[in-house]
């Protein structure tokens, strides 16, 4: 069959108010999505429990209102303190909320500030209680293939970014290889954010992370009984003992740490002979000519005892002098999860760690969401403590996301960006309509194809 030539016709376009008469439509109805997937979790319920209440609850907008509010708004797109600026006035979308109006920014600057400045610190506490609660939840309803995809490990990482600022009003400074921000800590396990807060004035990425990983594995992996399978996957700067004896005092749980920083992991690779190597062969993609990996011991004199370390040498193409590196590691060969491994991509030991290791990098596209899908590469406030709240707001707002697609999504699609997400189902439009206490969303959109996905989702939503 051949198909019509297609030109583009010579059509003047005009554009016309609506009639008072036409029913209002949102742009925004596939945030349905979000919103079943939070009152499945009970997000608005857990807000109100963790923090605390406005000073005045009678008037205004209540904390659980405005924080849910926040979510929406960050994820149709908005940015900062007035990412809930868009919901005003889209009467469906509000509908669709529960709400007869959005908050605007100066309440959700005041809320955000009020959690900040409570004085027993009930806002910041509460806060991370409440990520975590959610972190949970989501967890307990999402596919275990998805969280167990790498041979029965569910991955936990933390790790921090540099927030751009500008002026110098701001505090908790940081300064990283000339770039001045305030420190981003956050901590995932498999693609949930179980923390995401701002390190503080004297406070590092160091501390901030490791305090993380101590309420994840209280608040989320010991409850979820995911302990016992959970590999933590940490890069160089928490390659140091107190950080090590920290995971060590985890039982079940198992670790891959960078050792690049350490002198004592060099001088051991240094030491070793040449027949201590296993020839890896070259790696075009890497620009590698020559590599090799053996499994050494190393000790720091503050340690206890000796500790495994694997190790990486590899020549660039046209140079001669060998570079090193190395990871630390509590995993051995007699694991089955690890054997398995090395029997189904038939390899060693040694490969085997460091193609665990290397996802690590693939884990930290995560922060690309966060800092570009979200807007939070740039902090809305000056202050640290602020932040901290917005940014565990805005990582409520991530989590669900992450929820709708491995809950309501299937395949391929699990792996969207948020921004795809966002352009692919929450940008649908739609009409909403109260009967009693359901709302009826009715869809709009063209393409019969995203209506389909749309429905599809809502229905595994349904069933979680």
């Amino acid at each position: 069959m051949v198909n019509q030539l297609q030109v583009i016709a010579p059509w003047v376009v005009k554009v016309e108010p609506p009639r008072p008469s036409d029913p209002r439509a949102t742009s925004k109805a596939g945030l349905a999505l979000v919103q079943t997937l939070a009152r499945r979790v009970g997000l608005a319920g857990d807000i109100e429990r963790h923090l605390p209440a406005r000073k005045d609850p009678t008037q205004g907008f209540t904390v659980p209102a405005t924080l849910l509010s926040l979510v929406h708004g960050l994820l149709s797109g908005g940015r900062g303190f007035s990412a809930t600026e868009p919901l005003r006035g889209d009467t469906p979308l509000l509908a669709l909320l529960g709400l007869e109006r959005a908050p605007a920014a100066e309440t959700v600057e005041g809320v955000i500030k009020y959690l900040a400045d409570d004085c027993d610190k009930r806002g910041a506490v509460g806060m991370g209680s409440l990520l975590r609660r959610n972190a949970r939840r989501l967890i307990e309803r999402s596919p275990r293939g998805e969280l167990l995809a790498h041979d029965d490990f569910v991955l936990a990482w933390g790790d921090g970014s540099l927030a751009e600022v500008v002026g110098q009003c701001f505090d908790a400074i940081k300064v990283i290889d000339g770039e001045r921000g305030q420190m981003v800590a956050g901590m995932f396990v498999g693609p949930y954010a179980t923390g995401l807060t701002v390190a503080g004035e004297g406070e590092g990425e160091q501390t901030a992370v490791r305090g993380l990983i101590q309420s994840t594995v209280e608040e989320v992996l010991g409850p979820s009984k995911l302990i016992g399978k959970t590999l933590f996957v940490l890069d160089s700067l928490y390659g140091d003992g107190p950080t090590l004896d920290q995971l060590e005092s985890y039982r079940g749980a198992h670790y891959i740490v960078g050792a690049r920083k350490l002198a004592a992991a060099h001088a051991a690779m240094a030491e070793l002979s040449e027949h201590s190597w296993r020839d890896t062969g070259e790696n075009r993609q890497r620009g590698w000519e020559a590599s090799g990996v053996t499994t050494a011991w190393m000790q720091c004199q503050e340690w206890a005892a000796q500790r495994a370390i694997v190790c990486r040498r590899w020549r660039n193409r046209g140079e001669m002098i060998w570079n090193y590196t190395a990871v630390l590691t509590n995993l051995t060969q007699n694991d089955s999860r690890i054997a398995n491994r090395m029997r189904r991509h038939d390899t060693r030991f040694e490969e085997t760690i460091w193609g665990l290791y290397d996802r690590k990098q693939a884990l930290e596209n995560q922060w690309k969401e966060m800092l570009s899908d979200l807007g939070l590469h740039h902090p809305p406030c000056a202050r640290a403590t602020v932040n901290a709240i917005f940014y565990g707001a805005a990582a409520l707002a991530y989590n669900l996301a992450v929820g709708v697609r491995l809950i309501a999504l299937e395949g391929p699609e699990r792996r969207m960006r948020l921004w795809r997400l966002r352009r692919d189902l929450f940008d649908v439009a739609g009409r909403a309509a109260r009967h009693g206490r359901v709302v009826v969303v009715r869809l709009l959109a063209a393409c019969p194809e995203r209506i389909d996905r749309l429905l599809a989702a809502m229905g595994r939503l349904a069933r979680c």
